[in-house]
């Protein structure tokens, strides 16, 4: 190799290395770029901070210089009143710098557009595809990729005191919210997913599934005829993480 392109090598191994921890910087800090911060309307008409597919995988071939896997699986189509409303699939994402591997695993929807007249989806091909990409990047968030944007579009202190009518109109709707049991301990592994993180803490302050159930349908107006289960893997990444920091600073709290 001559030194001319020698040198042009070194350049452009040092330009991937000052990639990959700038990289790796922004995984560690949470700090999402300016430029590639999206806003879209959530339910209720909150605007909701997010970021693309794209930069996502950018960054991901960056910090880990394109030695990283996604797969998604177990789809599945939910119906409402017999007719396709939303796809959801499972994506596992596998990443490994230095010899370890490190696996992340979520559940990613996508809500399916219908066709004006109402009589048939518009693709749902495309919904499954939107499913994939919100798996992918649920996955990288529990790396630290865009993380900071969940956690700024909700806190728990926002959330601690809702306004009084608020309230009031959810006693009249679903009633007074149960009796926590106090000190319950978690059994078992671990929550290895904001899943079942929810989930677990909902044993922690002794409340069922139902209730957890009619919870969600009240906060966040996800489908009735939902299972839990389901009901979870329909919200949004924001609500999911809305739904965990009020839970958490119940238990804080002693379950008040």
């Amino acid at each position: 190799m001559s030194t001319a392109m020698q040198v042009a090598h070194g350049g452009l191994a040092e330009a991937a290395k000052s990639q990959q921890l700038e990289a790796l910087r922004q995984i560690a800090t949470q700090s999402t770029p300016k430029g590639e911060i999206r806003e879209r309307v959530g339910r209720g008409g909150m605007r909701l901070k997010y970021t693309d597919g794209p930069y996502v995988i950018r960054t991901l071939n960056q910090a880990f210089g394109w030695d990283w896997d996604f797969v998604a699986d177990n789809e599945e189509l939910l119906l409402n009143d017999g007719k396709p409303f939303e796809v959801k699939v499972r994506g596992t994402l596998t990443v490994r710098l230095n010899g370890q591997a490190v696996t992340k695993t979520q559940f990613g929807c996508q809500p399916i557009e219908m066709l004006k007249n109402g009589t048939a989806p518009v693709s749902i091909g495309d919904a499954y595809k939107g499913a994939a990409t919100d798996a992918m990047k649920k996955c990288a968030s529990l790396l630290g990729i865009a993380l900071d944007l969940y956690d700024s579009d909700y806190k728990a202190e926002k959330y601690a005191e809702e306004p009084a009518a608020a309230r009031e109109e959810q006693l009249r709707q679903y009633g007074p919210p149960p009796e926590p049991v106090r000190n319950v301990k978690l059994e078992g592994a671990q929550p290895t997913s904001p899943g079942e993180e929810l989930l677990a803490l909902n044993r922690k302050l002794g409340y069922s599934e139902p209730q957890l159930l009619k919870w969600l349908i009240g906060k966040f107006n996800v489908n009735a005829n939902l299972t839990l289960h389901s009901a979870i893997g329909s919200l949004g990444d924001g609500e999911l993480s809305q739904a965990i920091d009020i839970f958490r600073q119940k238990v804080e709290n002693g379950g008040k």
